[in-house]
């Protein structure tokens, strides 16, 4: 699976800016179904896993999202929930107009 690195409250930090508590969140639509990759800390304090969309919307997981300054993937996840289709260009082009560049991506074979 193709994942895309869409939001981290580290994205647009410079050097020298304060240490914050880094938070991700990468998304997958390449699968058979999509995928959602969420990851918190640094070294030894650090902690994630790849979930369900649903699991993904969950109260949670929605603290997680707004700690990655992810919110604007909501609506993008929702409707994935929602089993509508939601493409990895869809999402290359929100995240660029946020960011002024194109995400990060990795591929990642999962077990089931």
């Amino acid at each position: 699976m193709r994942f895309l690195k869409l939001a981290s409250n580290r994205l647009d930090r410079s050097d020298g800016d304060p240490f914050v508590w880094p938070y991700w969140v990468d998304v997958s639509v390449t699968g058979p179904e999509p995928k959602v990759a969420l990851a918190e800390g640094v070294a030894h304090g650090s902690a994630g896993g790849v979930f369900t969309v649903a699991a993904a919307l969950e109260a949670g997981s929605r603290k997680h999202l707004e700690r990655a300054e992810g919110e604007w993937l909501v609506p993008y996840l929702e409707r994935l929930q929602a089993g509508e289709t939601v493409t990895e260009q869809e999402l290359v082009e929100a995240f660029t107009a946020r960011h002024g560049r194109e995400p990060e991506t990795y591929d990642w074979e999962l077990r089931t």
